[in-house]
């Protein structure tokens, strides 16, 4: 029973979603943020502040983490209300809320605590934190907190994809963009391959996380990039097949990215794809041959997503040569931690080796926004 419920936690309760609400419509909630209330009663529970960090969609996201008790609760209809009021320092010093409701499944007699937690995204800047969770029994717990937000020594380079002091809300469907500052570049065009795989090879389950910084990626990538053009293909190894595919993709499609990663079942493997112990080879083959052979060919092709657990060499047979200048071929190999023993070439460094491609490992945004600058001198025939 202890375990069951750990996972029906763990299922519902998982990096809640909060949205950006109107504060008119939350006027006595609001009130609570202040201090006690008049016959108010504490709710157990244990807050910490996330320090902000630049995430790959080169914005500082910052949030929380709450442990609560579950001796608190017992049976069906329980849940909790969770506002967040952050205020900048300077600029429009206008507060923001952001407001998240966690339903609670059935819970039994027990002593287990359950962690959860919230975050959002921030501007450069100070920021004053206040924080409430409310139960279904009226019971609340607060917190208050400061947000410094400045680029570190290691990110100095990156120009921070957020106006100063401001907020905004941490979403699947994409995120809001600044204008683009073009210059005298040409357009190119581009396709994109996101490996759609945990960022954590071992891992058997896509984390909201994960979908978030490989979505981050994608929409820096068109934030960043002046393109005529994008196709964007998702793709898992495991599953050996495409998982969606659009000509012309834009950052307002971004929606149906999300949508083709949540129905994504890792755990869940065909038989038939089991039998075929080469099939990943095959997709990446096809994959790589169909670029080749399209007209008009792309100018970048770009692989890009989390080592993969395969490491089998992919047959210079296999792939295409292509008539003329063909695409230049590039993987950025996602990899959120500083390994400090070299890991073997998977699948995909190997396609690129035998298409005279270059990978790039990416471990910080620094990095990131790096590896855009090179590809885009690169896909322009620069030296």
């Amino acid at each position: 029973m202890r375990c069951a419920l750990i996972l029906a936690l763990a299922a519902c309760t998982t990096a809640p979603a909060q949205s950006i609400v109107n504060p008119y419509r939350l006027r006595s909630i609001i009130a609570q943020l202040e201090g006690v209330q008049a016959g108010e009663q504490a709710l157990g529970c244990q807050v910490s502040a996330i320090k902000p960090s630049l995430n790959f969609s080169f914005r500082y996201q910052a949030g929380y983490t709450v442990t609560v008790p579950m001796h608190q609760y017992l049976g069906s209809g329980h849940g909790w209300t969770v506002l967040t009021r952050i205020t900048p320092e300077g600029g429009d010093p206008k507060p923001v809320y952001l407001l998240s409701r966690i339903p609670l499944p059935q819970v039994p007699k027990t002593n287990v605590e359950v962690r959860v937690g919230g975050g959002y995204l921030l501007g450069e800047g100070a920021y004053t934190v206040r924080w409430l969770m409310r139960d279904d029994a009226g019971r609340v717990c607060r917190k208050s907190w400061r947000v410094d937000v400045h680029l570190t020594h290691a990110d100095r380079q990156v120009k921070v994809a957020m106006p100063p002091d401001t907020v905004w809300e941490i979403g699947l469907r994409g995120s809001r963009t600044l204008p683009r500052e073009t210059g005298d570049a040409a357009p190119l065009r581009l396709t994109i391959f996101l490996h759609t795989a945990p960022l954590f090879p071992r891992r058997t389950r896509m984390r909201p996380n994960d979908m978030v910084t490989l979505m981050s990626t994608v929409s820096s990538l068109l934030e960043r990039l002046p393109a005529r053009s994008v196709r964007l293909v998702l793709f898992n190894l495991d599953q050996q097949k495409e998982l969606y595919r659009k000509e012309g993709f834009l950052l307002q499609d971004m929606a149906q990215v999300s949508q083709a990663m949540t129905k994504i079942e890792l755990g869940l493997v065909d038989f038939q794809v089991l039998q075929n112990k080469r099939g990943h080879v095959d997709l990446l083959a096809d994959l790589v041959n169909r670029e080749i052979e399209a007209q008009p060919p792309s100018d970048v092709v770009l692989f890009l997503g989390p080592q993969t657990r395969y490491f089998d060499r992919v047959p210079q047979a296999s792939l295409e040569k292509p008539a003329g200048h063909g695409p230049e071929f590039y993987y950025f190999q996602i990899v959120p931690f500083l390994s400090q023993t070299a890991t073997p070439a998977d699948s995909i460094k190997s396609a690129m080796s035998r298409l005279g491609g270059k990978t790039i490992l990416i471990h910080t945004p620094g990095e990131f926004a790096k590896a855009i600058e090179r590809l885009e001198k690169g896909g322009r025939g620069s030296p």
